[in-house]
């Protein structure tokens, strides 16, 4: 039987948010992606910090990874865009856990930017893993968790 776990990285709570209910409704576990440094809470400075993180090709340090992660055969993974692309949380997370033969469905959250390099950016990554195209959740508006908890449950 597969296994889904739903992992999301979120700055402002509208990721967080859409994970969980992902995660509720898809029957799916769900972990959250941290740093340990956190980002400033003031937009603006926290948009700065990301961007000086992808200019120099920094992966921050994260709290914790997923208990028993070998059981899971998809791993949806939520965030938003920053800066045309993840978050290199992200790319912490999947440079951290092995995602060999995995099936990896990414989605995110944006205001105005869409989905930019976070495909390739994360299929650089993580070459071993199985990538499907990332959702655009914020597109979906209130479709985004039927859809989402779908590809959890499949």
């Amino acid at each position: 039987m597969s296994k889904t776990l739903v992992a999301y990285f979120s700055w402002g709570g509208k990721t967080k948010a859409l994970a969980r209910a992902v995660a509720v409704k898809g029957g799916a576990d769900l972990f959250q992606i941290r740093t340990i440094k956190d980002y400033s809470r003031i937009y603006l400075v926290a948009i700065g910090e990301a961007k000086l993180e992808h200019i120099k090709n920094e992966r921050p340090a994260l709290i914790g990874k997923p208990a028993d992660f070998g059981q899971y055969d998809k791993v949806m993974i939520g965030f938003p865009i920053w800066w045309f692309t993840c978050p290199n949380a992200i790319l912490s997370f999947l440079e951290q856990n092995d995602f060999k033969g995995k099936t990896i469905i990414p989605f995110c959250t944006y205001g105005s930017s869409g989905k930019g390099n976070s495909e390739a950016d994360m299929a650089a990554a993580c070459p071993d893993a199985i990538f499907e195209s990332c959702i655009e959740a914020t597109g979906l508006k209130d479709a985004a968790v039927r859809t989402l908890a779908e590809l959890a449950r499949n």
